[in-house]
């Protein structure tokens, strides 16, 4: 009976692990999230290169035409790498995917 229950935990430990890897988001992200670009050092100047953006949310009020406020958590950066054709301008809101662990967006301009 001892074996019995430790096999299963051994199942559950690596049916766990299986799934914690298929899961596309980075650790502690939802599969999209507003992020707006931003500069730590110097910002890129091309596309195809991973860019530091804040996280941003959303404040409104749920309701057909109304106006909605977006507030850049800058204590918070992350990396998103920009699969598009141009650079996005310092600032810019975009929405970015998690991709196999990494923060992923396309700007064409």
């Amino acid at each position: 009976m001892h074996n019995d229950s430790r096999i299963e935990r051994d199942r559950h430990r690596t049916l766990s692990s299986e799934l914690d890897r298929l899961d596309p988001s980075p650790p502690g992200a939802g599969a999209a999230a507003l992020v707006q670009t931003t500069t730590i050092s110097s910002y890129p100047t091309a596309a195809g290169v991973f860019f530091a953006a804040n996280p941003v949310e959303i404040d409104a009020v749920e309701s057909e035409g109304q106006t909605a406020t977006f507030t850049a958590d800058t204590t918070q950066i992350l990396f998103a790498l920009n699969t598009g054709t141009s650079t996005p301008p310092a600032g810019t809101r975009v929405i970015a995917h998690g991709v196999g662990g990494r923060w992923v967006f396309r700007y064409d301009g």
